[in-house]
């Protein structure tokens, strides 16, 4: 194998671990939003297995499986609630401190049995998200967590009849 093979395998290792170790991190981890994450197994097992039918040597294989590797890793989830910040982004090592954060609003969707979540830095909304935990579960952390002041406003559905 080919020095470039060797450092892209360790390269790809690295990011897993990095990923796994921030999903492990998180108290309230986000529903996964996107369809990407369902077509993007399906389009890699093509490449895989036209890759074992195509290539010859054992570098290419190598190769082809940690590029493969690489690009799974983007449908790992990491977004959610860890202890001190939101994780936006599974490779959001730093994340938006609670500290930062100048509102959050809460929105339950009876019909998805789901709470959504935006929050307010600068005056600038963060990304939406989607948590499956009851709603009073999320306030009593929040309301911990955040600096003392902010405002967590709960907006209910009114149209349920």
């Amino acid at each position: 194998m080919t020095v470039f093979t060797l450092l892209f395998v360790a390269f790809t290792t690295v990011l897993y671990l990095f990923l796994f170790l921030v999903k492990k991190e998180l108290i309230f981890t986000a529903k996964h939003q996107s369809l990407f994450s369902i077509f993007l197994p399906i389009l890699l097992g093509i490449f895989a297995g036209s890759l074992f039918i195509t290539t010859g040597t054992l570098d290419e294989v190598v190769r082809g499986v940690a590029v493969s590797l690489a690009i799974i890793s983007y449908a790992i989830n990491g977004r959610g609630i860890a202890s001190d910040r939101f994780v936006i982004h599974p490779l959001d090592n730093r994340g938006i401190k609670f500290d930062e954060v100048d509102r959050v609003v809460l929105f339950r969707d009876e019909k998805k049995n789901e709470v959504k979540m935006n929050f307010f830095k600068f005056g600038l909304r963060g990304p939406l998200m989607k948590f499956s935990t009851p709603m009073d579960e999320l306030v009593k952390f929040l309301s911990k967590h955040l600096k003392e002041g902010t405002p967590i406003d709960v907006v209910m559905d009114s149209n349920n009849k």
